[in-house]
C-alpha cells in the first residue's frame, strides 16, 4: 500500500459539503479550527448551496468533490 505524506503545516486543506446543508456560523468556527491547526482552507460558495435538506443539487456536490480532488495545489 502506498501511504500520501503526513500533513505538515501550511498544507491546503479543501473543504466541501456533499450532505446536509449547515449554518455559515458553524462553518466559520469550523475553518478557523482548521486555520489554528496551521493548515489553509480552501473552498468555494457551493458549500453553502441547499437543495432541499441537502447541500446543493446532486451535480453541484459531485462536482465541488470532483474540482477539490483534482486541484493540484
Amino acid at each position: 500500500m502506498i501511504k500520501p505524506r503526513a500533513l505538515q503545516p501550511g498544507d491546503r486543506l479543501a473543504v466541501v459539503a456533499p450532505a446536509s446543508p449547515f449554518s455559515r456560523e458553524e462553518f466559520e468556527q469550523g475553518i478557523e479550527e482548521i486555520r489554528r491547526l496551521g493548515f489553509v482552507p480552501a473552498y468555494d460558495e457551493s458549500v453553502f448551496a441547499r437543495h432541499r435538506y441537502v447541500s446543493g443539487a446532486p451535480a453541484l456536490r459531485a462536482a465541488a468533490i470532483l474540482n477539490a480532488w483534482r486541484d493540484p495545489s
